[in-house]
């Protein structure tokens, strides 16, 4: 059984709410700059600097409190975990608890950082807190998945329990209840309860359809789930991943590439490892060594994984025997500004990852 990280949810939901922070009015013009200047620094990735702009930011306000300076606190959050201030952001969290302590969203965003720090007290105190504030079905089901990641399943079954003791009557509501039972191994609940969400037109339902009948080995279900969806949103990362992996299983290795590299152009940091690591074992299979020897390098300079690095020194002899030539002609190709939707070379694995 698929089971996405934590880490997606953590940066889908935070997303979601800076979006929609309101900012219902202007303060001074050097705030506005500040902000804007992180924004564009957070977008190329500069999280350091980004935090240190939303400070400055958030200094210009001269100690007023309004909307705008709640919105540039959750991106000053957001920024420094992703600089890998872990700290600084639990920090960030607490002050916005400590201005509104029936702030869910801070309680419960707090704790996913607990969560990748690995203290389970505190993890299980700041969830607990949120539902306190919140106990929709929505979140209650996030919750368990994000507990069941980090291997704390048992801790998480209060959620679960919360979540079956309804009666589904929404799409929303069904889709959460097969989610549930999907997290829990209860593939046929599951199946009922998604294909009700997606009969009342709840669409992701056929993601998670497609997940199930993946697992059970019906590639033919697993395949016509998500191609339904892509009809539906043609540049979902996640449905074309699942179709690379599905046509490399199949053997199309050419199908998977044309999956792959779509998908590798849409998908988020949360999603690109797994993309990549597809993508590797595509080009290899489709016989196009040069570009599976891209990418694993690619792959290599962001991740660790012993596998691929077996496979880098692999390629790296089939791409001319020379891996210190190799590498420098990789890192050429790099410092020249080529992106993954700019070459032709894009993709490497040596497992299917979904």
């Amino acid at each position: 059984m698929r089971k996405r990280l934590a880490l997606v949810l953590f940066g889908g939901l935070l997303a979601a709410m800076l979006l929609l922070s309101a900012c219902d009015g202007s303060n001074s013009e050097k705030m506005t700059e500040y902000k804007e200047l992180g924004i564009s620094q957070m977008e190329s990735g500069d999280y350091e600097s980004a935090a240190q702009s939303f400070q400055k930011a958030l200094d210009q306000s001269l100690g007023r409190i309004g909307a705008e300076e709640l919105d540039i606190c959750y991106y000053k959050a957001l920024a420094l975990y992703k600089s890998g201030d872990t700290t600084g952001a639990i920090e960030a969290y607490t002050a916005l608890i400590e201005y509104d302590k029936k702030n869910w969203e801070a309680w419960y965003l707090r704790g996913n950082v607990y969560l990748q720090e690995g203290q389970d007290t505190e993890v299980l105190e700041d969830y607990a807190q949120t539902v306190s504030l919140n106990d929709s079905v929505e979140l209650c089901a996030h919750i368990y998945e994000n507990l069941a990641d980090a291997g704390l399943a048992e801790s998480g079954q209060d959620y679960v329990n919360r979540v079956l003791s309804i009666t589904p009557s929404t799409a929303e509501e069904y889709y959460y209840v097969g989610e549930i039972y999907f997290l829990t191994e209860n593939a046929d609940s599951a199946k009922e309860n998604l294909l009700q969400a997606q009969e009342l037109g709840y669409d992701k339902a056929l993601l998670l359809l497609g997940y199930i009948y993946s697992d059970e080995g019906n590639s033919e279900a697993a395949e016509a789930a998500f191609a339904s969806y892509m009809e539906l949103y043609p540049e979902d990362a996640e449905a074309l991943n699942e179709l690379g992996a599905i046509a490399l299983a199949a053997g199309e290795y050419t199908n998977a590439v044309t999956y792959l590299e779509s998908a590798l152009d849409a998908a988020d940091e949360s999603l690109e490892m797994s993309v990549l690591k597809n993508l590797i074992i595509a080009y290899e299979y489709s016989g196009d060594f040069e570009s599976a020897y891209n990418m694993a390098v690619r792959f290599l300079r962001s991740y660790s994984d012993e596998e691929i690095e077996r496979e880098y020194e692999f390629l790296a002899t089939r791409v001319g025997g020379d891996i210190e030539a190799a590498d420098s002609a990789a890192e050429e190709d790099s410092s020249d500004g080529t992106e993954s939707g700019d070459e032709t070379a894009d993709g490497s694995d040596s497992e299917t990852e979904s």
